[in-house]
């Protein structure tokens, strides 16, 4: 299952900008009123609220999102579970929402709202909205393969409202340049299909597609050769990273995030994006993020990120801390009257969130007010034998040897305090 990415503005931040505007107006009047010889006062009075909103509006406003999509609905570490059959409307851009900002309103009345500008601000970077762009083009497909075909044809011939995966499509439409009428994902496959094939296909009246695709797949393996010997003598700048876990089986490998999606499911277009991705990296490695991947012992595999827990963190030392149980499933909120859904599709249980380390507060204190309720979460080792907990850190986040064997003293001391068995924890140590 693809997850989507992204920083986005806070739906409260626009508050923030009322206070701006709003606040000195209402204060001055009074302020001249009660203290008309202070001028010092009145000044005060109107730029106090301006500096207040502006600071808030900075620190308050930005927020972050990881979404997975599904055949029946999508969740939203921000907003939560949202069905298909729960969406009343779908809004693109508008006077306060830049494009490929987009609005989803449910049928509880409730909205959700992505605010995201296509140049960058403060609050989301242009990998960001390329990443909610692509997010958006598959929700689309997704919706318009969920929607029951008798209603899209209905509101055609009546001219009633479009139903909502219709109005998604018109807003994924014009938050593409006009040229673009297939979904990005596929519009980057067939531009690098071209570029690199499009002569040699032009010059034939009939175009091989099993050629093709082995052509692809072939440049597909000596990209991955040639991006490991990269990766390698890269990871040597990168300096020690560290794993602290109770799956013995388990790895932490620093790795570039690279898509290598398939957004078409066309066998010729399978690896063009991944190959574009794998090129841009052999040529320019440093324009790439590297991550720390988690490779389970069952095989899954997991970057290690922050959370929506992690909005307002400004530490420039963190550490990251991940909780998966592959043998328990959460059941996702289900609508009073919608179908039963078998419980082997239920979503794995697997939390993680950054742990920022400041000055002002110990390793400890920090572990424990990363996450709601640590204490029992960590109570969990002891409860279930498939409980898997996994500490993260590394030298290009501030992270030493010695710091983050205190992080696993600390964590071992919390583990006790819940009569957890920490003799099964292992400490891991790569590229020191």
């Amino acid at each position: 299952m693809h997850l989507f990415s992204f920083k986005f503005q806070h739906p409260s931040a626009l508050r923030y900008v009322w206070l701006v505007v709003l606040a000195p107006i209402v204060c001055v009047v009074p302020a001249i009123l009660l203290v008309e010889d202070n001028v010092a006062l009145i000044i005060a009075s109107v730029f106090a609220p301006i500096v207040i909103g502006f600071y808030l509006l900075f620190t308050k406003g930005k927020a972050q999102d990881e979404i997975s999509l599904d055949n029946s609905g999508f969740t939203s570490a921000f907003f939560g579970r949202v069905q298909f059959n729960e969406i009343k409307a779908v809004k693109g851009s508008s006077l306060f929402m830049d494009p490929p900002s987009i609005r989803i309103e449910l049928n509880n009345g409730r909205k959700l709202t992505w605010r995201i500008t296509s140049k960058g601000s403060i609050y989301n970077s242009v990998e960001d909205a390329e990443t909610f762009l692509r997010f958006t083009a598959e929700l689309s497909l997704k919706m318009d393969a969920w929607a029951p075909r008798a209603q899209v044809r209905q509101s055609t011939l009546s001219y009633e409202k479009a139903p909502p995966s219709e109005q998604l499509r018109k807003v994924v439409k014009r938050n593409r340049k006009p040229a673009l009428v297939i979904p990005i994902g596929a519009a980057f496959a067939l531009l690098a299909l071209v570029r690199t094939c499009g002569k040699d296909w032009f010059k034939r009246d009939d175009i091989n597609f099993a050629q093709i695709a082995a052509q692809q797949e072939e440049k597909y393996q000596s990209n991955i050769g040639e991006a490991k010997a990269v990766m390698s003598e890269y990871l040597k700048r990168q300096g020690a990273h560290f794993l602290y876990t109770n799956d013995t089986a388990a790895r932490a490998e620093l790795l570039p995030d690279i898509n290598v999606s398939d957004p078409t499911g066309i066998a010729a277009f399978r690896h063009t994006e991944a190959n574009r991705e794998l090129e841009a990296f052999i040529e320019n490695p440093d324009s790439f993020r590297i991550q720390t991947v988690i490779i389970a012992g069952d095989g899954s595999v997991k970057p290690m990120r922050g959370s929506i827990l992690n909005m307002n963190d400004s530490a420039d030392v963190q550490l990251f801390i991940r909780f998966y149980d592959p043998q328990q499933r959460i059941a996702p909120p289900r609508m009073r009257g919608a179908a039963p859904v078998d419980s082997s599709e239920f979503p794995v249980f697997d939390v993680m969130t950054g742990i920022p380390l400041y000055d002002t507060l110990k390793i400890g204190g920090a572990i424990s007010e990363s996450f709601p309720a640590m204490h029992m979460m960590l109570a969990q080792v002891r409860h279930r034998s498939s409980f898997r907990v996994y500490l993260t850190g590394r030298e290009k986040d501030g992270i030493s040897e010695t710091l983050f064997r205190n992080a696993v003293r600390e964590l071992n001391k919390q583990l006790a305090a819940v009569k957890a068995d920490t003799s099964g924890f292992v400490v891991k140590m790569y590229n020191r």
